[in-house]
């Protein structure tokens, strides 16, 4: 989308007045790479600008029982939310709708297909800036291995939280390190006390 808007000389604006889609929306999608936004949005927005679904890399919103549109892969989104402050205890996790990506940009932010992602929400500030408080996160699944650095959501006593990983200061231990670090100091935990949800590949608004 940004590519035709370049062309076009488009301001946001005037592919606002095209589309039918808020100003806020369109400046949203303009700022961020990683923003969604609904498919009736998406396909609006195609539309105005006379480009192919499949030339948009923002994952567009599809509702349960509803197909995929052409040229997507459909990721589920859970209703479940990983903590980035004190910690929530999750109680089930039941699908709400899914999210579409076209398969280029999906195998250039994941390297792979949709089985094994999910997308659940963050809460709290402990991982802002990157994440902030009510964002939406890509996590591949398959990718559980603590032994490497990284952002993963983890299970730690029954609670999810979302956060880097980094060494512990002993053998068989990890850190837990919130970006957040003046209000959320990083704590350490026996590596065998930790369970990965899966790595953090991509993260978004909620829509």
């Amino acid at each position: 989308m940004l590519a035709a808007l370049a062309e076009q000389k488009l301001s946001v604006a005037e592919a606002a007045r095209r589309s039918g889609v808020s100003y806020d929306t369109i400046r949203d999608l303009k700022r961020r790479a990683n923003a969604s936004t609904s498919a009736e949005n998406a396909t609006k927005i195609a539309r105005a600008l006379n480009i192919p679904m499949d030339g948009i890399s923002t994952p567009v919103r599809v509702e349960n029982g509803v197909s995929a549109p052409n040229n997507s892969a459909l990721v589920p989104v859970y209703e479940v939310d990983a903590s980035a402050g004190a910690g929530s205890v999750v109680e089930g996790e039941e699908q709400v709708h899914s999210l579409a990506f076209p398969p280029f940009y999906l195998n250039k932010i994941a390297g792979r297909t949709a089985n094994g992602l999910a997308v659940i929400g963050v809460k709290g500030d402990s991982m802002e800036p990157t994440l902030p408080d009510d964002s939406i996160v890509l996590i591949d699944t398959t990718k559980k291995n603590l032994g490497y650095d990284g952002l993963f959501v983890l299970r730690i006593d029954e609670v999810l939280h979302v956060k880097r990983i980094g060494r512990g200061t002993r053998s068989g231990n990890i850190m837990i390190i919130s970006d957040n670090k003046e209000l959320h100091p990083a704590f350490e935990r026996a590596i065998g006390d930790v369970e990965a949800v899966g790595k953090v590949l991509w993260y978004g608004r909620k829509v």
